[in-house]
């Protein structure tokens, strides 16, 4: 009778243990598959995000560029050429750095 209990005990553990796995197997087939490395939206960024269109914009307004920023055009481009080089970040194979004048204007904003 003993062996019985054990032998039921066996069983049991080994049925847990093999549900275990299917249930892992299970999740792991189930998971999202990325349908982009990168999604259609933010391949445009470069081209068309915030900081394109607005500091370009304001840069053609010399005022309102003054009240965004708190400094000149002139003054934005002196700082710019003086800690340029270090804002500077290398690119990649996978994507490309942010460039200087946005590191500069998200650190003034």
């Amino acid at each position: 009778m003993d062996a019985l209990n054990n032998l039921n005990d066996v069983e049991a553990v080994c049925l847990v243990y093999s549900m275990y796995k299917m249930n892992k197997k299970q999740k792991k087939d189930k998971k999202n598959k990325r349908r982009w490395w990168v999604h259609p939206l933010n391949l445009k960024r470069p081209r068309e995000g915030q900081f394109q269109v607005t500091f370009m914009t304001l840069r053609q307004y010399p005022e309102e560029f003054f009240k965004y920023f708190r400094m000149s055009i002139k003054t934005f481009d002196e700082l710019l050429n003086m800690i340029g080089r270090q804002l500077q970040k290398q690119d990649t194979v996978l994507r490309l750095s942010i460039p200087p004048e946005e590191r500069l204007t998200v650190t003034l904003r």
